[in-house]
């Protein structure tokens, strides 16, 4: 995981706006499993939510499945049609 990467990542952006710990994200893997480092099912749903919000598309039970990673969020993002972030 470099440095380069995560500042940008958009997925990871999009998380540290919706959930407020500081420095939760600084050291996690792209990969890593999300709930295992304390985000809940509810900041899911709001990660879901907010995609939707600004992609302006709904999200696919199979996307859903991948909002577990940074990786997946980055994904769910990259195929979207238009990213209003």
């Amino acid at each position: 995981m470099s440095d380069a990467t995560t500042a940008t990542s958009p997925g990871r952006r999009l998380l540290l706006e919706l959930v407020d710990v500081p420095g939760l994200f600084d050291d996690l893997a792209d990969d890593a499993d999300l709930l295992t480092v304390g985000i809940n099912s509810g900041e899911l749903i709001r990660l879901a939510l907010a995609i939707e919000e600004r992609t302006g598309v709904p999200l696919e039970d199979e996307e859903m499945a991948t909002l577990y990673t940074i990786d997946g969020i980055d994904r769910v993002l990259a195929a979207a049609p238009e990213v209003n972030a």
